[in-house]
């Protein structure tokens, strides 16, 4: 890493750490003698969790300039949502880089005290999460960056020379940390939030998945994908509702596997102290949040018509994911019983197709409540442009990341925590590997099972699928329904070589700004096309090993 990274490795060992399930301050006493105690070997470990709050504490390398995601009123990044203009001086990504090997670093602490530290009940399973943790974000690196340098060494001096390891090196280390990892962790983890067994198939499963795509793949890639999340699985069904998944407060459910831990308790500032998924996804509702009780909306991430018009009559999904009704007060949804919902006064309703030849017959039939309803229409013209300069509520909210007792704040004020791994998507990827193994009639037994889980009441038949609709692209559609917002959509697109394509056709700025106009915006250097992100330039500048090379497109 250089010297961004040494100086952040030096000031983690020397400094301390901050917990991420439960901090206790012990800042009064040496790191190198506290972690060697049980208490410090937990806190160093907890703390390698608490990196994955600063890796995904902003969304644009996860969401910007795909097909699901276009600008709203406020601007995006320009180089990552729009690719032409990304440059290895991207803030953005110098800030992704350094989290990353951040957390890498603590996890590396971590092995390093392992066999020094005080024998405990729970030695054993902390290595290996630790383990794990570091496998992950170079599994994050690794799809972003490809190559990236392999440290394994907890680094407490100043060290300006690493040697960048090819990507088939960075997936080989991943999968044997994974593997190791999944044997030191227990079958099912005592305290929720902390990584067991089922969590690591999940995303090794992924991995491989991953890595059959790459030119270096192993021929087994993909059956072992298939087969490690179909254990994950484990042959548990999709039972909670889509909207119960996501309702406020029942983040600690069974079909979560992993996911970021946050809690009011832990809250020392209750505008900035929490994850500000809740923020990025729909329009801004105006000022008086806190008195009239709406959230804070960025308005910097607006879905695609495409992705709008994914949805189906029969999928509970648009409803699950979208606030299309309105009432009053935005959180009357939640504050009152779902009984009552009928009778609210509704302030805006964002019909879908189906619904959109005779809103005069909505409004009609409940005159009382919908008579002053701001009807929204329907129409690409507003949905997915930036009318009037971005009006207030011009667009429907995704209200799946909701939290009605945050402070209105752009600042990370929600207690939600964030998912990283659920069982729907053990489900897809399942599906993913076993087409990839030209068993469509599998996929489509996998797909099936998180389409039924979305039918409406009575809509099972018509959600589900045959083997014949499974493609790639169908996939990627199933997961953008799924998945909406859930830090993933760039790496789907990575991975299964439709980036450039999908954000072609689907995403209106690029298409709009670029190819439309002959422009490739992924063309870069030397006739490459920009597909991995660049390598911060103070990384190469600080490194004094000359073949550690940019990217391509760079």
């Amino acid at each position: 890493m250089k010297n961004i990274l040494f100086v952040v490795a030096a000031l983690f060992v020397l400094g301390g750490c901050k917990d991420y399930l439960e901090e206790e301050n012990k800042s009064n006493i040496l790191s190198n003698e506290y972690y060697r105690t049980a208490a410090g070997y937990e806190s160093l470990v907890s703390s390698t969790y608490s990196s994955l709050r600063e890796v995904y504490d902003a969304p644009w390398i996860f969401l910007a300039g795909t097909d699901l995601f276009v600008e709203g009123r406020n601007t995006q990044p320009e180089g990552l949502s729009e690719y032409r203009n990304l440059s290895s001086s991207d803030q953005n990504v110098i800030d992704f880089y350094t989290v990353a090997y951040r957390g890498i670093q603590r996890a590396n602490a971590a092995v390093y005290y392992y066999d020094k530290t005080e024998k405990s009940s729970t030695l054993d399973n902390r290595y290996g999460e630790a383990r794990f943790l570091r496998a992950y974000y170079y599994f994050l690196l690794v799809q972003h960056f490809g190559g990236v340098s392999i440290v394994e060494d907890l680094i407490d001096e100043p060290t300006t020379s690493f040697h960048r390891n090819t990507a088939e090196e960075v997936y080989q280390f991943i999968i044997d940390e994974m593997n190791a990892a999944l044997e030191l962790v227990p079958n099912s983890a005592a305290q929720f939030g902390r990584v067991d067994k089922r969590a690591i198939k999940h995303f090794l499963a992924k991995v491989y998945l991953t890595r059959g795509y790459e030119a270096f793949a192993a021929s087994d890639d993909f059956a072992k994908a298939a087969a490690l999340a179909d254990e994950a699985i484990g042959g548990q069904a999709l039972s909670l509702t889509f909207e119960d998944l996501f309702w406020p407060g029942k983040e600690k459910n069974a079909e979560v596997l992993f996911s970021i831990q946050y809690s009011k308790a832990s809250m020392k500032d209750l505008l900035s102290d929490g994850t500000n998924q809740n923020a990025w996804f729909g329009p801004y509702m105006g000022g008086e949040g806190t008195k009239n009780g709406y959230p804070y909306r960025t308005y910097t991430l607006i879905p695609t018509w495409f992705l709008y018009n994914l949805f189906t009559p029969a999928d509970s999904r648009w409803e699950g994911t979208f606030m299309n009704v309105y009432y009053a007060r935005y959180y009357d949804f939640y504050d009152k019983a779902k009984a009552d919902r009928p009778t609210l006064n509704v302030a805006y309703y964002y019909p879908q197709k189906w619904e959109l030849p005779d809103t005069a017959t909505w409004r009609a039939a409940d005159v009382a409540h919908r008579g002053k309803t701001k009807i929204i229409p329907y129409d690409s013209t507003l949905w997915v442009g930036n009318p009037g300069g971005g009006v207030d509520n011009g667009k429907p909210a995704v209200r799946k990341f909701d939290d009605p007792t945050s402070s209105f704040s752009q600042n990370g004020s929600s207690q939600r925590d964030v998912y990283l791994a659920r069982l729907a998507e053990t489900y897809l990827i399942a599906a993913e590997a076993y087409l990839k193994l030209s068993q469509p009639g599998t996929a489509a037994d996998r797909i099936n099972e998180v389409r039924r889980r979305a039918a409406k009441a009575g809509k099972t038949a018509d959600m589900a699928i045959t083997a014949g609709n499974v493609t790639i692209d169908f996939i990627l559609d199933e997961r953008a329904r799924e998945l909406l917002g859930e830090y993933d959509r760039w790496m789907d697109l990575k991975r299964t070589g439709r980036l450039i394509g999908r954000t072609h056709w689907y995403n209106r700025d690029i298409r709009n700004k670029y190819f439309k106009n002959n422009i490739d915006p992924f063309a870069g250097v030397n006739g490459e096309s920009k597909v991995l992100r660049p390598i911060p330039q103070k990384t190469l500048d600080s490194n004094t090993d000359d073949t550690f090379t940019q990217n391509p497109g760079y």
